[in-house]
């Protein structure tokens, strides 16, 4: 199979106390980025980094960037069907690091060529080698069928397809709310996993039984 991406300038879960466990092309993220060359930032607070190397990738504060792109998209394509798209209002490129800095990320999930969720956040930070996407500040994903997921950061994995942190979290489904620590997931949250401290406030169906028992 073949993944492809080109840039351009643009710009069920279930309750907890019912928990079930229901990329690639990295190269042309790269090449995306290489062909806005010649286009003439600090997080917001201390945001976290996904690992060390990328601590230690960051670039030095005050530095300024090589490049700066604005209303970037870069999309990721495999045998011709798109698999989403990234847009950020400013990207920031670092000749000698990985990691290119977004600022106003939005990134939309397409499945059999069809949008199902949508990603948006204030900062972050992807990865050319492994296309992999760090996001942090006000993040916000939300699924097709309204399926709500709000948290600070998080990171996709773009080989794995999985969304993952480490930091509280708010899942709503309808009027069912959800909040935890920790949490995996796909980025149409038909699969959501939260991992410690578990709240959740699930409301009975309508029509649904007092005493639990069936009509």
């Amino acid at each position: 199979m073949r993944s492809g991406r080109d840039g351009h300038g643009q710009a069920g879960a279930t309750p907890a106390g019912r928990r079930r466990r229901a990329p690639r092309g990295a190269a042309l993220l790269a090449a995306a980025l290489l062909l806005s060359a010649g286009c003439d930032g600090e997080p917001r607070g201390d945001p976290p980094a996904p690992d060390a190397a990328a601590v230690a990738a960051a670039p030095e504060a005050g530095r300024a960037p090589d490049q700066v792109l604005f209303d970037t998209t870069i999309t990721d394509s495999r045998e011709g069907v798109r698999r989403w798209t990234l847009t950020s209002d400013r990207l920031e490129k670092f000749v000698d690091q990985d990691e290119a800095e977004l600022h106003g990320v939005h990134m939309d999930f397409f499945q059999a060529d069809t949008l199902f969720s949508v990603l948006t956040a204030a900062r972050g930070r992807a990865s050319q080698r492994s296309g992999n996407l760090f996001v942090w500040g006000d993040v916000v994903v939300v699924a097709s069928d309204g399926r709500r997921l709000e948290t600070e950061e998080l990171s996709y994995d773009d080989r794995s397809g999985r969304i993952s942190n480490e930091v509280f979290n708010r899942f709503t489904r309808g009027a069912d709310v959800m909040t935890g620590v920790g949490m995996q997931a796909t980025p149409g949250l038909d699969y959501f996993e939260l991992k410690r401290e578990v709240d959740a406030t699930v409301h009975a169906a309508p029509g649904a039984a007092d005493d639990g028992e069936g009509p």
